[in-house]
């Protein structure tokens, strides 16, 4: 990621250029436990961190009150017009990328695989953002890699149904992965409890996370 912060540095691996595989189709036992959680009679705000795609739309059409899509990776890496001696605190640029309205909450968070691609700074001022715009037992969704490099950029991710998606790799070139293990994710994120993990043969493992603003840091696992 291009980043204006100290301490962010980044190195990519610039490979030969080729053919952009396929996408891949996988099972998302996450988001079938995101969905089984779901109730007929209520309808749901949901924030997509990744970016806009037509059957993401549609399939949160049949629960969504309000779909926010925010493509948070591409709006941060271009984000370049303030220096380190600035003194702009992250959270300020937060405020400002993300300018949601007073009275805003959300009740589902789509992060996909956009935390493998931020420092832990990044990652734990965005979770705090995220924080005042959440509901007690907001879920969110995120895939987190376990391979030592992912692509320069996050994937787009397509619903197939609801356990079934589908990732398409926007780059060739690849980065170094922070591979964070749930005692970092616990510790980044203290809002927010582990509800489910599931680890993927792709070498993502999917968990889902909920919301709990009392703050504890034990596993709530789904019966």
């Amino acid at each position: 990621m291009k980043w204006i912060w100290p301490g962010n540095k980044l190195q990519l691996t610039h490979q030969k250029q080729r053919k952009l595989p396929e996408p891949e189709t996988q099972r998302s036992l996450a988001l079938k436990t995101l969905t089984q959680r779901l109730r007929k009679e209520k309808q749901y705000n949901v924030l997509d961190l990744g970016c806009s795609v037509r059957q993401n739309i549609e399939f949160c059409s049949n629960f969504c009150r309000k779909l926010y899509i925010e493509d948070f990776y591409c709006t941060l890496s271009s984000f370049d017009f303030l220096a380190p001696e600035d003194g702009v605190p992250l959270e300020t640029v937060y405020q400002y990328l993300l300018p949601f309205q007073p009275g805003t909450h959300f009740d589902i968070i789509l992060a996909w695989d956009l935390l493998n691609y931020l420092e832990e700074f990044e990652f734990r001022e965005l979770m705090s953002h995220l924080d005042r715009f959440c509901r007690r037992d907001t879920l969110l969704l995120a895939f987190i890699s376990t391979h030592k490099s992912i692509p320069e950029r996050p994937a787009r991710y397509s619903i197939i149904d609801h356990e079934t998606i589908a990732s398409q790799k926007l780059s060739d070139i690849v980065r170094p992965c922070p591979q964070y293990q749930e005692p970092q994710l616990v510790k980044l994120m203290p809002g927010y409890v582990v509800l489910n993990s599931y680890l993927l043969r792709n070498g993502f493992k999917e968990y889902l996370f909920s919301f709990s603003p009392a703050g504890h840091s034990k596993r709530r696992f789904l019966r």
